[in-house]
């Protein structure tokens, strides 16, 4: 299928490109969103460190990917795989061009539980880059100073709408009597883009014609994984 029309075919598409793409999980991701100038309260459910005094053995904890990104389409994205397979085509893209927007990026991933003051309390995937402009120095500064993340909860506020202009900021607010280890968490491993290197041409220009070079290195173009829209 080509062309998807109607919103409510746009969101059953999504839903089921996200759950094949999560090994056939019956129930896509939720990715924490903001709209401009929109604040709620988040509960993270994970630590950054397993040596907190807060860890949990059973929520794990959330982690930094480092990935690259189709500076044409961002939602395009992809684990770096050169440790891995000791080939990405991230990588590759950047060492011919250096400007062109294809360097290794960070990208914060961990389970939040999001009260928005009008729906009931839910879990999502909050996915932020390490800028500036977002809620990701914040929190390693906060687990790094005061040990835990998970004691309190925090408000996280959007402000602009645009690709440049957004910015995020977090504020810790009191301490909850919750148990985090009461939520069903989402698998973080499962909802990053882990792409094999003879298939990452044909995923980060889905819809393109693929890259030449991938296809005489790998003698063919792959298949395409769609990514879902995460901030």
């Amino acid at each position: 299928m080509g062309i998807v029309r109607g919103l409510k075919n746009i969101n059953k598409h999504v839903d089921a490109e996200e759950a094949k793409f999560s090994g056939g999980d019956s129930t896509p991701t939720k990715w924490f969103k903001l709209a401009d100038k929109q604040a709620v309260k988040v509960l993270f459910l994970q630590e950054l460190d397993p040596d907190s005094p807060n860890y949990s053995e059973k929520n794990d904890i959330g982690f930094l990917a480092v990935e690259h990104v189709n500076p044409k389409n961002w939602r395009r994205k992809a684990v770096c795989s050169l440790d891995e397979e000791g080939a990405c085509y991230g990588c590759e893209q950047h060492r011919k061009d250096w400007k062109a927007g294809w360097k290794q990026k960070t990208r914060l991933y961990i389970n939040v539980l999001v009260d928005d003051g009008t729906n009931d309390p839910y879990v999502a995937v909050l996915s932020q880059g390490n800028g500036p402009k977002s809620v990701t120095p914040s929190l390693i500064e906060q687990a790094g100073e005061i040990g835990t993340i998970t004691d309190k909860w925090f408000k996280i506020k959007r402000t602009g709408a645009g690709a440049t202009d957004t910015s995020y900021l977090l504020t810790a607010l009191g301490a909850h009597d919750k148990n985090v280890e009461d939520y069903e968490l989402f698998d973080l491993e499962k909802v990053l883009r882990q792409i094999p290197y003879a298939e990452q041409s044909a995923h980060y220009h889905d819809g393109e014609e693929a890259a030449p070079e991938a296809v005489e290195a790998t003698g063919t173009t792959g298949s395409s994984v769609s990514t879902s829209d995460e901030w």
